[in-house]
């Protein structure tokens, strides 16, 4: 089932459409076109692969390339984000780890 909905996620001053998809997996796809050409510029998925009930994984296309360039991990389930995977030069490898 996909919702859609208007928010300016880039600040820019203009409204920004934003599609969001429930997916059969209980995962939420986010689909965001914030240069107005039809187009999704930014893809995020949470997901809760532990099954109790919270988001525990972010993945997310901030370049709008079709692939995930950064990834944010909740391991203990406090709610909180303990490690992010980036790939900086969208070169398909993690450049860093941040952790914390």
């Amino acid at each position: 089932m996909s919702e859609f909905y208007e928010a300016d996620v880039n600040h820019d001053g203009y409204t920004d459409e934003v599609e969001v998809d429930h997916n059969s997996d209980g995962s939420t796809t986010y689909l965001v076109d914030t240069d107005h050409d039809g187009y999704a510029d930014y893809a995020e998925v949470d997901a809760d692969t532990n099954g109790d009930g919270y988001v525990d994984t972010v993945a997310a296309d901030t370049n709008g390339d079709g692939y995930v360039d950064q990834v944010g991990v909740d391991s203990d389930g406090d709610g909180y984000v303990d490690q992010v995977a980036v790939d900086a030069n969208y070169d398909g490898s993690v450049d860093y780890y941040v952790t914390g």
